[in-house]
């Protein structure tokens, strides 16, 4: 009888616990070739400050040089922030392809959506682009899901003043679930469970990393709130805790080893151990992507959907699950 009961036990251990055998490493990559946030370098500041406290350990860059198979498979994530137009060349896209089809989890705040335009894989990783938004004002978000962590703490309305973007598809068209809303008619915080970025799944790797997005992230006294810092950290520790790394004994990417490394970063972008590249100013040429900044008129194929979108890919969670 006990022959039978210990393997019971044994399977029911494995598969209840999620717990990191390294502290997950994540590369922040804030790169702009257009319209720039003045928040960045609070959002830089605040990420670092705050990563210890949630068990991650953050890299700042803004080289896109850093995106090859070898680099990246360093990191458990990338947590793209604020970016614009086309931050990453072909070989970089190519390689962020391949860092998702071996487990590697990525997570986007603000106009992280309004970047890598003509890169379908990018597409399907953070759900949907951004297309355009009207000017800034105060907004009442609606959590759809008050049990995923990024959304669980939020009160029933969230008002604040935030920039109210609008997509160019839906982003459940490539299977999000919606965790946050202004209205009936729009989506503003989503993940995925299973993301298409990530097939053909590379040999070795047991499935997909998570993915998760927010368009919030506008304002630099956004990211000094602390109810948005909770809903940024609940949305990438639980795309990181979908366990498709190194760092939790899985995948082809992610660090292995337990070493504390500092997480703290200036406001110029700089942190220990890490690139800042690229320019802080709106590089010259004309790009077919919109403007992250100001009002703009909508495409035809405008989709209401102010706000923001957080968004997760790889396993699935208890109760409610998306896939990317």
């Amino acid at each position: 009888m006990l022959s039978r009961i210990r393997p019971l036990l044994l399977i029911a251990l494995m598969t209840a616990t999620i717990t990191a055998q390294s502290t997950p490493k994540v590369l922040v990559y804030t790169a702009t070739r257009g319209y720039r946030h003045d928040s960045i370098p609070t959002a830089i500041d605040v990420l670092g400050r705050e990563a210890a406290s949630h068990g991650v350990r953050f890299e700042f860059s803004e080289d896109p040089g850093l995106f090859t198979d070898s680099t990246l498979a360093g990191f458990d994530g990338v947590l793209f922030v604020s970016n614009s137009e086309e931050v990453l060349d072909h070989a970089g896209q190519a390689a962020l392809q391949r860092f998702f089809q071996g487990g590697g989890v990525y997570a986007g705040v603000h106009s992280a959506s309004a970047c890598l335009y003509n890169d379908t894989t990018y597409l399907q990783a953070v759900g949907a682009l951004f297309d355009y938004h009207p000017s800034l004002q105060e907004a009442t978000f609606l959590p759809l899901d008050k049990t995923h962590p990024a959304t669980a703490h939020l009160p029933d309305q969230w008002r604040y003043t935030e920039e109210v973007y609008y997509f160019r598809s839906d982003p459940r068209s490539v299977g999000a679930t919606v965790l946050l809303t202004v209205d009936e008619a729009s989506y503003k915080t989503w993940y995925i469970e299973s993301p298409e970025s990530a097939q053909p799944l590379r040999e070795g790797a047991a499935k997909a990393g998570r993915s998760f997005y927010t368009s919030l992230g506008h304002l630099n006294s956004t990211w000094e709130n602390s109810t948005f810092i909770q809903h940024i950290f609940g949305g990438l520790t639980w795309a990181l805790e979908g366990a498709s790394t190194r760092a939790y004994g899985q995948g082809l990417v992610g660090v292995t080893d337990n070493v504390t490394v500092s997480a703290s970063a200036s406001a110029s972008g700089t942190a220990s151990g890490t690139a800042a590249s690229g320019s802080h100013a709106a590089s010259p040429g004309a790009s077919a992507a919109p403007s992250a900044s100001g009002s703009a008129k909508p495409s035809s194929a405008a989709v209401p959907a102010a706000g923001v979108a957080a968004l997760a890919v790889g396993a699935a969670v208890a109760g409610a699950a998306v896939v990317l």
